[in-house]
Protein backbone atom coordinates (compact mmCIF):
# COMPACT_ATOMS: atom_id res chain seq x y z
CA UNK A 1 0.00 0.00 0.00
CA UNK A 2 3.12 2.21 -0.03
CA UNK A 3 3.28 2.37 -3.36
CA UNK A 4 0.14 3.68 -4.04
CA UNK A 5 0.43 6.64 -1.94
CA UNK A 6 4.06 7.42 -2.74
CA UNK A 7 3.08 7.06 -6.51
CA UNK A 8 0.54 10.02 -5.32
CA UNK A 9 3.48 11.55 -3.80
CA UNK A 10 4.89 13.61 -6.98
CA UNK A 11 6.48 10.59 -8.85
CA UNK A 12 3.80 10.32 -11.31
CA UNK A 13 4.12 14.01 -12.31
CA UNK A 14 7.68 13.72 -12.60
CA UNK A 15 8.01 10.86 -14.92
CA UNK A 16 4.95 12.54 -16.85
CA UNK A 17 7.22 15.84 -17.14
CA UNK A 18 9.90 13.12 -18.45
CA UNK A 19 7.90 11.46 -20.50
CA UNK A 20 7.21 14.91 -22.43
CA UNK A 21 10.86 16.40 -22.06
CA UNK A 22 11.88 13.27 -23.97
CA UNK A 23 9.15 12.86 -26.36
CA UNK A 24 7.92 16.63 -26.92
CA UNK A 25 5.05 18.16 -26.12
CA UNK A 26 3.09 17.00 -29.24
CA UNK A 27 2.44 13.39 -27.61
CA UNK A 28 -0.43 11.97 -25.87
CA UNK A 29 0.36 10.18 -22.68
CA UNK A 30 -1.89 7.45 -21.89
CA UNK A 31 -1.31 6.06 -18.18
CA UNK A 32 -2.16 2.80 -17.10
CA UNK A 33 -2.14 1.16 -13.60
CA UNK A 34 -1.88 -2.66 -14.91
CA UNK A 35 -1.37 -6.31 -12.88
CA UNK A 36 1.81 -7.73 -13.71
CA UNK A 37 1.00 -10.39 -16.62
CA UNK A 38 0.97 -13.84 -14.84
CA UNK A 39 1.99 -15.44 -17.83
CA UNK A 40 5.50 -13.66 -17.86
CA UNK A 41 5.70 -12.95 -14.61
CA UNK A 42 8.07 -16.07 -13.72
CA UNK A 43 10.15 -15.20 -16.52
CA UNK A 44 10.65 -11.80 -15.96
CA UNK A 45 11.63 -13.00 -12.42
CA UNK A 46 13.86 -15.50 -13.19
CA UNK A 47 16.02 -14.16 -15.87
CA UNK A 48 16.25 -11.22 -13.78
CA UNK A 49 17.26 -12.74 -10.65
CA UNK A 50 14.50 -10.06 -9.77
CA UNK A 51 11.41 -10.34 -7.86
CA UNK A 52 8.53 -7.95 -8.08
CA UNK A 53 7.96 -5.68 -5.26
CA UNK A 54 4.11 -4.94 -6.06
CA UNK A 55 1.35 -7.03 -7.87
CA UNK A 56 0.96 -3.28 -10.19
CA UNK A 57 3.27 -2.05 -12.45
CA UNK A 58 2.84 1.59 -14.11
CA UNK A 59 2.69 1.89 -17.77
CA UNK A 60 2.46 4.93 -20.46
CA UNK A 61 1.37 4.78 -23.90
CA UNK A 62 3.21 7.80 -26.18
CA UNK A 63 1.72 8.28 -29.37
CA UNK A 64 1.91 11.12 -31.90
CA UNK A 65 -0.77 11.35 -34.67
CA UNK A 66 -2.55 8.29 -33.20
CA UNK A 67 0.36 6.27 -33.53
CA UNK A 68 1.94 4.39 -30.43
CA UNK A 69 5.50 5.66 -30.53
CA UNK A 70 7.06 4.39 -27.18
CA UNK A 71 6.10 3.10 -23.59
CA UNK A 72 7.11 4.41 -20.49
CA UNK A 73 7.73 1.92 -17.62
CA UNK A 74 7.75 2.68 -14.23
CA UNK A 75 8.57 -0.05 -11.43
CA UNK A 76 10.47 -0.53 -7.83
CA UNK A 77 13.44 -2.32 -6.89
CA UNK A 78 14.85 -3.21 -3.49
CA UNK A 79 17.57 -1.51 -3.06
CA UNK A 80 19.78 -1.91 -0.19
CA UNK A 81 16.48 -1.48 2.51
CA UNK A 82 14.54 1.28 0.68
CA UNK A 83 12.76 0.92 -2.58
CA UNK A 84 14.10 2.44 -5.50
CA UNK A 85 11.75 4.20 -7.75
CA UNK A 86 12.48 4.00 -11.49
CA UNK A 87 11.54 4.44 -15.30
CA UNK A 88 12.25 3.47 -18.07
CA UNK A 89 11.59 4.53 -21.91
CA UNK A 90 11.44 2.10 -24.82
CA UNK A 91 10.84 3.03 -28.41
CA UNK A 92 7.93 0.67 -30.25
CA UNK A 93 10.30 -1.99 -30.87
CA UNK A 94 11.60 -2.62 -26.82
CA UNK A 95 14.59 -0.70 -27.08
CA UNK A 96 15.50 1.08 -24.29
CA UNK A 97 16.01 5.10 -25.35
CA UNK A 98 16.10 6.49 -21.78
CA UNK A 99 16.46 5.81 -18.29
CA UNK A 100 16.19 7.46 -15.18
CA UNK A 101 16.07 7.33 -11.06
CA UNK A 102 13.18 8.76 -9.64
CA UNK A 103 13.36 8.30 -6.17
CA UNK A 104 16.23 7.54 -4.49
CA UNK A 105 16.07 6.66 -0.87
CA UNK A 106 18.96 5.29 0.41
CA UNK A 107 21.37 6.85 2.57
CA UNK A 108 24.53 5.72 0.24
CA UNK A 109 24.74 4.54 -3.21
CA UNK A 110 22.98 6.95 -5.27
CA UNK A 111 25.42 7.02 -8.32
CA UNK A 112 22.92 5.42 -9.86
CA UNK A 113 20.97 8.06 -10.63
CA UNK A 114 24.10 10.05 -12.40
CA UNK A 115 22.51 9.95 -15.83
CA UNK A 116 25.75 9.37 -17.07
CA UNK A 117 25.68 5.73 -15.51
CA UNK A 118 22.04 5.24 -16.92
CA UNK A 119 22.88 6.07 -20.25
CA UNK A 120 24.81 2.79 -20.84
CA UNK A 121 20.73 0.97 -20.91
CA UNK A 122 20.20 2.91 -24.23
CA UNK A 123 19.52 0.74 -26.53
CA UNK A 124 19.05 -2.55 -24.84
CA UNK A 125 16.47 -4.76 -25.11
CA UNK A 126 15.59 -8.37 -23.32
CA UNK A 127 17.96 -9.68 -25.71
CA UNK A 128 20.76 -7.64 -24.27
CA UNK A 129 23.29 -8.37 -22.08
CA UNK A 130 23.37 -7.30 -18.33
CA UNK A 131 26.46 -8.33 -16.85
CA UNK A 132 27.86 -6.21 -14.17
CA UNK A 133 31.30 -5.99 -15.09
CA UNK A 134 31.84 -6.37 -18.48
CA UNK A 135 28.00 -5.46 -19.76
CA UNK A 136 27.49 -2.64 -16.93
CA UNK A 137 29.64 -0.29 -15.72
CA UNK A 138 30.11 -1.01 -11.49
CA UNK A 139 29.94 2.13 -9.33
CA UNK A 140 32.00 1.61 -6.00
CA UNK A 141 30.45 1.70 -3.07
CA UNK A 142 26.85 0.98 -4.76
CA UNK A 143 27.17 -2.35 -5.43
CA UNK A 144 23.67 -3.58 -4.61
CA UNK A 145 21.92 -0.23 -5.90
CA UNK A 146 23.46 -1.33 -9.52
CA UNK A 147 22.91 -4.70 -9.41
CA UNK A 148 19.36 -3.77 -8.28
CA UNK A 149 19.02 -1.09 -10.87
CA UNK A 150 20.37 -3.09 -13.65
CA UNK A 151 18.36 -6.37 -13.01
CA UNK A 152 15.11 -4.01 -12.86
CA UNK A 153 15.79 -2.51 -16.16
CA UNK A 154 16.16 -6.05 -17.21
CA UNK A 155 12.90 -6.98 -15.70
CA UNK A 156 11.24 -4.13 -17.51
CA UNK A 157 12.58 -4.64 -20.91
CA UNK A 158 11.05 -8.66 -20.77
CA UNK A 159 7.67 -7.18 -19.84
CA UNK A 160 7.59 -4.83 -22.35
CA UNK A 161 8.15 -6.94 -24.85
CA UNK A 162 5.53 -9.12 -23.66
CA UNK A 163 3.52 -5.97 -23.77
CA UNK A 164 4.51 -4.82 -27.94
CA UNK A 165 3.53 -8.50 -28.78
CA UNK A 166 0.47 -8.51 -26.80
CA UNK A 167 -0.71 -5.13 -28.42
CA UNK A 168 0.38 -5.80 -32.09
CA UNK A 169 -1.88 -9.29 -31.72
Amino acid sequence: MVWVSTLTAGLREKTESLIYNHYGDSVSVLFKKIPIPEEIKFTAEKNAQLRFMMDKIYIWEISKDEKMIGLAYLDNVKGKSQPITYAVFFDSQGMVEESHIIKYREPIGGEVSNQYWLNQFFGKSWESDYKVGSDIDGISGATISVNAVTRGIYRSTIIVEYLLIQKHE
